[in-house]
């Protein structure tokens, strides 16, 4: 991985087998680092992605802010330090196609990015990593079961009375 960088687009016979991927990131189970605060998991979960891109053999941290984290390895990289996964527009599941150029004449699609879960633990000071979950996003939702919610998914707008400023 050395001379490709974590931002680059898979190439064919570049994409590591999910097994091998698991064995390079299980040793970050334990892995600690600083708790930049309640309100910074952004930071937290770049904190993370940085030592992931550690892992995987990369020169170093790259980020672009687009989906999947590891572009180069199909991988979402995400940080649980609460029960609930925010999974962003897209299900995991999901076969529409992926903006990236195709592998072996194969559009990747959604359902193709593999989702790397790290579990951890925080005292405020201190983020500890202390599971590991690694899947397809076509098998996502076998691993997680999915919360339905209240199922509504629109803005509730009401209106205002003519002279509610006055």
């Amino acid at each position: 991985m050395a001379m490709y960088n974590p931002t680059n687009y898979p190439l064919p016979g570049q994409l590591l087998p999910i097994r091998e991927l698991f064995g390079k990131l299980s040793p970050l189970i334990g892995q600690k680092f600083p708790d930049r605060g309640r309100v910074q998991e952004r930071n937290r979960g770049a904190d993370l992605h940085r030592l992931v891109c550690q892992a995987l053999g990369y020169p170093g941290y790259q980020d672009n802010g687009q989906f999947p984290d590891v572009l180069h390895q199909l991988l979402e990289v995400k940080l649980q330090t609460s029960p609930t996964i925010d999974l962003g527009l897209v299900t995991p599941d999901s076969t529409s196609a992926l903006d990236v150029p195709m592998l072996n004449n194969h559009q990747v699609r959604h359902c193709d990015v593999r989702y790397a879960l790290f579990c951890a633990t925080t005292d405020g000071l201190e983020v500890v990593i202390t599971h590991f979950f690694l899947t397809t996003g076509a098998a996502f939702f076998s691993r997680f079961p999915q919360f339905g919610g209240k199922v509504l998914n629109k803005k509730l707008q009401l209106p205002l009375p003519g002279d509610f400023f006055d």
